[in-house]
């Protein structure tokens, strides 16, 4: 019975060590990196036709003078900012922005 019990302590042994071996291993290492994202497109430096109207500038902006920016421009929308009127930060490349003074005098005309 001892001679039986000798052999399976070594191979009892032997089992655990190759266990424990096996489990210190590292994972292996991926085949090749993930490919990079995809660039996107730039926007266009005008994209609401703010140059195309960049005349407009010093003028009021009465009806007559929003009707020829808004047929002038590229604009999807436009938005008419009043001094200390709060507005919104999201940039639209699309939106053109018109600032005016108290008298509606275009102070700037930009995308956003």
């Amino acid at each position: 019975m001892y001679k039986e019990m000798s052999m399976k302590i070594p191979a009892t042994t032997l089992l655990l060590g190759s266990l424990f071996l096996a489990g210190c291993s590292t994972a292996p290492a991926p085949d090749e990196a993930p490919p990079p994202p995809p660039m996107m497109e730039p926007l266009p430096a005008d994209s609401c036709g703010a140059q195309a109207v960049g005349s407009m500038n010093g003028q009021i902006l009465d009806e007559t003078t929003r009707r020829w920016i808004e047929d002038r421009s590229r604009a999807d929308e436009i938005r008419v900012i009043q001094p200390d009127e709060q507005v919104t930060m999201d940039h639209r490349p699309g939106r053109l922005d018109i600032r005016v003074d108290d008298q509606r005098r275009i102070l700037s005309l930009a995308c956003g």
